[in-house]
């Protein structure tokens, strides 16, 4: 074990630790359990606008030591909580969760747990304990992980509720993770970790929001430890005294995260830090890297019977993978063959894994299996037909992103298949949905950096080509009594055309024509039908008709809406402001075409100015293009493309005043005079 020091490496370690350097003073921890008054009832300063949220966090702290124990170190996190309750709908933040990791027989424990729930009653604050035994009532999460629960006792709004415990943890590399953020305010998030000489953690902060204090210092360290016994001979108990690292981060008065249109997983945004145990030296002078490396962990997946065993076999269509490798001398238009093939053998059950849930040619005899039965029956057969084919491992947009220096398993949820091409080409595939086209991820996929799951685990963009289009054809004409009659033609391209056709396959052709005959119910469609619904390479596109009523008496003038509801540019984003990136996943494009016809009597009277606007660094752009090309017709042509995938937090205000003035525009009328 990593923890593990023998008598000789223990007197290398005290040496090690006994070296001159001089500790810095680390400051007093922010809260003290059990010191709640009467003054902490009172009202937060309405600039924080914390009352207004359910609960909030007043003072959250956590710290991780390692000590010593009977032949080896432990992790020891303790933590110590305070929140107020202000609402019932903040009763829920009362329940406490604590995972808990478990492996080999052995798990992490809790000690210490005690907690007490404030109330200013007739101006008096009165305590309740909780009773809770940390010992029972646990939740089975997974294999590696089961979860404590206690809820805090007598909750009611204006309640303070505080509880403090401890995690002793035998993983040495298992050093707790911390979340700054949450989905109520925080006025103190504080986290520290202190590491002594001997151990060394890779750490990784995620999230957006600024620390109020980011600091290390060198603090004294000390603990006792029994080394191992060797042979017939005990173990030796000494005393190690020296220094450590302290780590410490502060965020503070931290808003609540508020999910905001365009974002991947709540993870990749809320403020946290998490480590990675990265090497050992207990003598001094003998760093021992103990970082996974890629080709280590490409070994252990290609001796699992669920991933690289899963492949090794018979291809269950070996058969019809020999017959398109002769039938497609042409590698590119063979992969697109071999994709096909397997989209018609096997239906994804939409559950998202690494490995496969049973073998491929049980999974291929059934004809459904997740994403590795169903990807990893494509690499096999890819291969069986010839190509050079790989597995690629992808963590989803809603499982966060991934860091491309810690080769960790776990990071991934999902496998697609890599194709090499000649030419130094490749394509990358996926066979989970039967209305993916050759080259093209699902959106899920679209999330950073795969993993090559061979030896080299090179690192593969999974940025996508292909964007996401709708254009809007509309020919109208305006009857003499006032009306709008005619036709529009609606095509979805790309991502927008795979989005479209997975919701008729999840429901059906006449329900998906009856929603969009609901979602533009007053231009009264109607004839609606589909085109090109099951061709992957074309368009989908929806033909109707439309009689859009006028006024019921006739006026003189006339304000026609040509974009309303059909074509125009709506704005998702509501917001002042963003700390976040704006994660569209692929690049966007909305046209809209109208064509309007006049009838005899009528003439324009004003026509709405042509603009065009763009985004800093060609980032996007809005078109908006009126013209009249003879007396009785007006055209009007308008291009919303926002040409990246993600746009930066500092991009956003530009972002979102593109959005407002299309919208805007979009709204503006045509004015005709009749004679």
């Amino acid at each position: 074990m990593l923890a593990k020091v023998t008598r000789l490496g223990l007197v290398g370690l005290c040496m090690l630790l006994s070296g001159r350097v001089l500790a810095q003073k680390a400051a007093a921890p922010p809260i003290k359990f059990g010191t709640v008054t009467k003054t902490d009832f009172d009202s937060r300063p309405a600039t924080t606008d914390s009352t207004a949220a359910p609960a909030e966090y007043l003072c959250d702290y956590g710290i991780s030591k390692i000590v010593g124990g009977n032949g080896d170190f432990k992790v020891v996190f303790e933590r110590t909580a305070r929140l107020r309750i202000h609402q019932k709908a903040g009763y829920e933040y009362a329940t406490v969760r604590i995972p808990l990791y478990t492996r080999d027989g052995k798990q992490e424990r809790i000690t210490s747990l005690k907690g007490l729930t404030y109330n200013l009653t007739d101006g008096r604050v009165t305590q309740t304990k909780l009773v809770a035994d940390p010992q029972v009532a646990k939740e089975k999460l997974d294999k590696n992980h089961v979860q404590f629960s206690f809820t805090m006792p007598e909750v009611r709004e204006g309640s303070i509720v505080e509880f403090t415990y401890s995690v002793t943890s035998d993983f040495i590399f298992n050093l707790q993770d911390w979340q700054f953020e949450h989905d109520i305010p925080v006025r103190w998030s504080e986290y520290r970790a202190n590491i002594p000489q001997f151990y060394s953690y890779k750490t990784i902060t995620r999230g957006y929001l600024p620390f109020a204090v980011q600091e290390s210092l060198t603090v004294p360290y000390s603990t006792s430890y029994t080394s191992a016994s060797e042979g017939l001979a005990p173990g030796v108990t000494s005393q190690i005294s020296g220094l450590a690292l302290q780590l410490r981060w502060v965020l503070k008065d931290a808003p609540a995260f508020r999910e905001e249109p365009f974002m991947t997983t709540d993870h990749d945004y809320l403020r946290s830090v998490h480590f990675e145990l990265a090497g050992t030296n207990f003598s001094g002078n003998d760093y021992h890297d103990v970082t996974g490396k890629w080709a280590a962990l490409w070994k252990i997946l290609q001796q699992d019977d669920e991933f690289g065993n899963a492949i090794s076999g018979a291809a269950p269509l070996a058969a019809e993978a020999q017959v398109l490798k002769a039938r497609y001398p042409d590698q590119k238009a063979r992969a697109a063959a071999v994709l096909a093939l397997v989209q018609r053998s096997i239906k994804y059950n939409d559950q998202p894994a690494v490995f496969v849930s049973q073998p491929l040619r049980r999974s291929f005899e059934r004809h459904a299996g997740n994403a590795a039965d169903v990807n990893l029956l494509l690499v096999q057969t890819l291969q069986a037909a010839g190509l050079e084919a790989t597995p690629l491992l992808i963590s989803t947009r809603s499982h966060g992103m991934v860091q491309t220096d810690l080769p960790v398993i776990t990071q991934f949820n999902y496998v697609a298949a890599h194709v090499a091409l000649p030419n130094n080409t490749e394509v990358l595939l996926d066979a989970t949905e039967p209305s993916l086209p050759f080259g093209v991820l699902p959106e899920r996929c679209l999330n950073g950096q795969g993993c090559l799951a061979n030896a080299a685990g090179r690192w593969v963009s999974l940025k996508s080509a292909t964007s996401y289009t709708e254009l809007w054809t509309t020919r109208l004409r305006l009857t003499p009594q006032g009306d709008l009659q005619g036709n529009t033609k609606l095509e979805y391209a790309g991502y927008a055309g795979l989005q479209a056709r997975r919701q008729i396959r999840q429901s059906s052709p006449s329900e998906y024509l009856a929603s969009l005959g609901h979602r533009w119910a007053e231009w009264q469609p109607s004839k609606l039908h589909l085109i090109n619904p099951d061709s992957v390479h074309k368009p989908l596109a929806v033909e109707m008709e439309l009689n859009f009523a006028g006024p019921e008496s006739q006026p003189e003038l006339l304000y026609i809406p040509l974009l309303k509801s059909l074509g125009a540019v709506s704005n998702p984003f509501k917001s002042d402001d963003r700390r976040y990136p704006v994660n569209f996943g692929m690049p966007h494009e909305y046209t809209s075409l109208v064509t309007l016809t006049l009838p005899a009597g009528y003439s324009v009277q004003e026509m709405p100015t042509s603009i065009a606007l763009n985004l800093p660094d060609n980032g996007g752009r809005f078109l908006y293009q009126v013209s009249q090309s003879a007396p009785e017709t007006v055209q009007l042509v308008t291009r919303l493309q926002l040409m990246k995938d993600e746009y930066t937090p500092s991009e956003y205000a530009a972002l979102r005043a593109l959005h407002q003035q299309a919208t805007a525009k979009c709204a503006e009328m045509l004015v005709v005079r009749r004679k």
